[in-house]
C-alpha cells in the first residue's frame, strides 16, 4: 500500500524532486521517474499538481528521452516562470558505453556525458519533447572547470532585474583527488548562458549533487547533496546546508555544515516558495526496494519549512501537513497516517511497530533492523547530534515511513520501514492525532 500523503509515482520508480514551483495557480511537482519498473532506470520526469502540497493529481509524464544528448536520461533539474511560460532545466544524459543486455542502466559511473537542457511549456501541462528542447550548457571538456560526466542537477532562479542564474553540481580536481563544486552561469534570456563563477570546498565530499542557494532571514546558505562524506551521525544520505558569504557569486563557507535530516533516507532536497511566501523544502525518501508484491518504489518527504534560529537551521513540518491531523485518538493504528507527540527522558526506549527509538547519552538513537531490508549500502541504525537535554518528539507516520521532528524541527530523522508489526510501547504520556 502506498502512503496517503507522501507523493509516490503511480507505478514504477521515483527519486529526486524536480521543478518544484507555483505556476498558474497550482503547485507543480516533477520527479525523477522510471515508468516501466520499480527500480532505477532511464530517467523521465514524472509530474503531479497540488493545491495544498498534501493532495496530489498525477499528470502525464512531462519529459522523456528524445534527443541524442538525453537519449539515456532526463536527470534532475528545476523550474522557473518567465514571460508567462514554464521553463524546465534538466541534465541530459548520453551513455558512451551501453550494456547490450540492459540499455536502461549505465555500465559504470564514468561512461556517460552530461549537458544542461531547457524545455519550455506555455501551460505547464504539455511539453513538446521533440520540438521544444535545446542544450543551454554543453558538455564540459575542461576538468579544471567541471566534469564531463559528473555535472548535473541545474537549479535556476531570477534576480530582481529578471536575469536568470543557474547553479549546477559538479566536481573539480583537488589535493584530495576531487572536491565537490557548484558551477554558476547567468543569462539575460534564460537560453544563452555565460559562466559566472565557481564555488568549491574540499572539506565537503568529492561531488555535489542537487545544489541550491537560499536566503534565510538575511543569511545566505548553500545546500548540497554531497557524495563520499562519512561523518557522524553517518546517515545513508548526505543532504547538507551551510552558511556562505561573498560578493555576488564569489562565495566562501563561513560556518559549519549540518545535516538537513539525520535519519537514514533523506536526499536530494529542493527548495521553492509556497503560495504563502514560505521557503519550503521537499526531499526524496530513498527506498532500496519496492514493498513486497507492489509495483512502486520511492516517495517524497513531507514539505518542510526552512527557518533560522540563533544560527541553526530548523526544518519543521509544513503547516498544511500539521492541519491534516485534527482528531484526537488514543490507540496507534499502523494502517493509517497519524501524528504522535511525546516528551522523552534520558534512557527512555520506545517501540513503534518494530522501530526502536531510544534516548542515550543526550542523543536520539533509532534502530529499524526489525522493519527494514538487509542489503548492501543500507544502514539500519542511526544516532542524532546532541540534543541539549530536551527530547520533544513530533512523529508523523504514513505507510512505510516515519518522520521524526525533534525539538521543533531542530533535528529531523526520517526512516523508511517495511512490514511493521501492530504492537507498540510508549514510555511516557503522549498525544495522538489522526485525520478527521
Amino acid at each position: 500500500m502506498q502512503p496517503k500523503y507522501h507523493l509516490c509515482a503511480p507505478y514504477g520508480w521515483l527519486n529526486d524532486p524536480n521543478g518544484l514551483i507555483v505556476f498558474q495557480g497550482h503547485y507543480h511537482l516533477f520527479y525523477q521517474h522510471f515508468p516501466y519498473a520499480p527500480s532505477w532506470g532511464t530517467m523521465h520526469w514524472g509530474h503531479a499538481i497540488s493545491d495544498d502540497l498534501v493532495h496530489f493529481t498525477h499528470l502525464p509524464i512531462a519529459l522523456y528521452p528524445s534527443k541524442a544528448y538525453d537519449r539515456n536520461g532526463c536527470f534532475s533539474g528545476s523550474a522557473l516562470v518567465r514571460d508567462e511560460e514554464l521553463y524546465l532545466y534538466y541534465t541530459g544524459i548520453r551513455y558512451t558505453k551501453e550494456d547490450p543486455e540492459n540499455i536502461h542502466i549505465k555500465v559504470s559511473e564514468q561512461d556517460y556525458l552530461a549537458s544542461q537542457v531547457l524545455c519550455r511549456s506555455k501551460d505547464g501541462r504539455h511539453f513538446d519533447n521533440l520540438q521544444d528542447k535545446q542544450v543551454v550548457i554543453p558538455v564540459i571538456n575542461d576538468l579544471s572547470q567541471g566534469h564531463p560526466t559528473h555535472t548535473r542537477d541545474p537549479k535556476v532562479w531570477l534576480d530582481k532585474s529578471g536575469q536568470v542564474f543557474l547553479a549546477v553540481g559538479s566536481k573539480i580536481p583537488s589535493t584530495k583527488g576531487y572536491a565537490g563544486a557548484m558551477l554558476f552561469y547567468q543569462s539575460q534570456d534564460g537560453v544563452h548562458f555565460e559562466r559566472a563563477g565557481i564555488f568549491s570546498d574540499p572539506e565537503i565530499g568529492d561531488m555535489w549533487e542537487c545544489p541550491d542557494l537560499v536566503n534565510i532571514e538575511g543569511q545566505r546558505y548553500a545546500m548540497v547533496s554531497a557524495e563520499n562524506i562519512d561523518q557522524v551521525p553517518g546517515p545513508n544520505c548526505n543532504a547538507l546546508i551551510f552558511p556562505v558569504a561573498g560578493e555576488g557569486l564569489a562565495l566562501r563557507r563561513t560556518g559549519a555544515w549540518q545535516y538537513l535530516d539525520e535519519g537514514l533516507d533523506f536526499y536530494a532536497p529542493q527548495t521553492f516558495q509556497d503560495m504563502e511566501g514560505n521557503l519550503v523544502m521537499i526531499g526524496w525518501l530513498r527506498m532500496r526496494q519496492a514493498p513486497d508484491g507492489e509495483d512502486w518504489c520511492g516517495m517524497f518527504s513531507y514539505p518542510r519549512l526552512l527557518q533560522q534560529k540563533e544560527g541553526h537551521i530548523y526544518t519543521p513540518v509544513h503547516p498544511h501537513v500539521e492541519a491534516l491531523f485534527d482528531k484526537p485518538a488514543s490507540a496507534l493504528d499502523f494502517t493509517q497516517p497519524f501524528r504522535l507527540v511525546v516528551e522523552l527522558k534520558e534512557g527512555d526506549l520506545m517501540h513503534l511497530g518494530g522501530l526502536k527509538i531510544q534516548v542515550h547519552h543526550d542523543r536520539l538513537q533509532v534502530d529499524r533492523q526489525q522493519v527494514s531490508i538487509q542489503a548492501l549500502k543500507v544502514k539500519n541504525q542511526t544516532v542524532s547530534s546532541s540534543l541539549q537535554g530536551r527530547y520533544h518528539l513530533d512523529i508523523y507516520y504514513d505507510q512505510h515511513v516515519f518522520e521524526i521532528y525533534v525539538n521543533g524541527g531542530r533535528r529531523v530523522l526520517s526512516q523508511i520501514v517495511y512490514n511493521l508489526k501492530a504492537d507498540y510501547t510508549i514510555p511516557r504520556p503522549y498525544a495522538l492525532w489522526v485525520e478527521s
